[in-house]
């Protein structure tokens, strides 16, 4: 399966079933070639956590927990990119630890930023069985630590870092590459999909359908890439623009080119009888073309030809030697 799934699990069977939540998906990758490793960044802003015992996130890969890291005390620490993140002009109050207040125009869109504790909060389920083709990761946010008070709104955010040899979602294809150009062409090709069960183990889909499943009020999933990339896409509606730098550095390491964040999103939509259509699933393929320079291939090749041709001329050297032995 190479989708992602959310759904969560309450503590309490007879409390209200139908909880709302706003979906944020940033995409960037960091490194080039081999050593290349992406970054899925999702943030949920949860309408009300009352009675909610576990937010599962499904996740087509192994993970361990050191890929695993909170960005809600990132965001916390800095205004300018809280407000860069929600397009909005935000006020913030301290609140109880790993708790800030975030205020909006209006009150009942207030909500807390929480700070998640990796190693006591999150809880990792790998899944490897023979019936699975394809492996695969359950991550679980665990509530019991989570006091709801009056302020029932909560945002979540963490990043997942992983190899890119490890995804199936991402897949490059090369062309160009040769002894007489100094660059190559990569095409690679972004299949992401939330809540997509065609291709899924029936084993995931059970345990989806057992769980509760979020009204999902809207998916806002931005690429990031470096503005020399070129962008392939057809489909749904896109929006971009560039980011700024001084707002972006201390959320994306290493941040030394120009980044254009492309932007899908899906929302909603009221029905004739006032009720909302809950977005069911999302799905977007992109293709970005860039080029990377051959230097380091073709030396690795020129290496590898050199100890070949030295691993022959010892071989062919020894036998030589034991040929003159056998016929003197």
């Amino acid at each position: 399966m190479r989708s992602f799934a959310l759904w969560y699990s309450l503590n309490n069977k007879d409390c209200a079933q139908n909880k709302e939540v706003k979906v944020h998906i940033n995409l960037w990758g960091r490194g080039r070639g081999v050593n290349k490793e992406y970054c899925f960044d999702f943030g949920l802003l949860v309408e009300d956590i009352t009675d909610i015992d576990n937010i599962y996130l499904y996740c087509p890969f192994l993970l361990d927990r050191n890929q695993i890291q909170d960005l809600g005390s990132t965001i916390s620490h800095d205004n300018n990119l809280l407000n860069a993140i929600f397009n909005e002009n935000l006020t913030t109050t301290v609140g109880d630890p790993r708790r800030l207040i975030v205020n909006s125009d209006i009150a009942e869109l207030n909500f807390i930023i929480y700070s998640l504790e990796v190693n006591k909060q999150i809880n990792l389920d790998c899944k490897t069985t023979a019936k699975i083709k394809r492996p695969g990761t359950i991550l679980s946010i665990k509530f019991d630590d989570i006091v709801c008070k009056e302020l029932k709104r909560h945002y979540f955010r963490i990043r997942i870092n992983v190899p890119n040899k490890d995804i199936d979602l991402i897949n490059n294809q090369v062309k160009g590459t040769s002894i007489f150009s100094s660059y190559f062409t990569n095409t690679e090709n972004i299949d992401f999909r939330l809540n997509d069960f065609r291709s899924c183990s029936e084993e995931l889909k059970e345990q989806f359908n057992k769980g509760q499943k979020f009204g999902i009020t809207a998916i806002h999933y931005f690429i990031f890439r470096n503005a020399n990339d070129v962008i392939i896409h057809h489909g749904k509606e896109m929006n971009s623009r560039m980011l700024e730098a001084d707002l972006w550095d201390t959320y994306i390491d290493g941040l030394d080119y120009y980044i254009i964040a492309y932007h899908l999103k899906s929302k909603a939509e009221v029905e004739p009888n006032g009720n909302l259509r809950y977005v069911k699933n999302f799905s977007a393929l992109t293709r970005f073309q860039y080029q990377e320079d051959t230097t380091a291939i073709i030396r690795k090749y020129m290496l590898g030809i050199i100890a070949l041709g030295s691993i022959a001329g010892i071989i062919g050297n020894g036998l030589t030697a034991l040929v003159e032995k056998l016929f003197k």
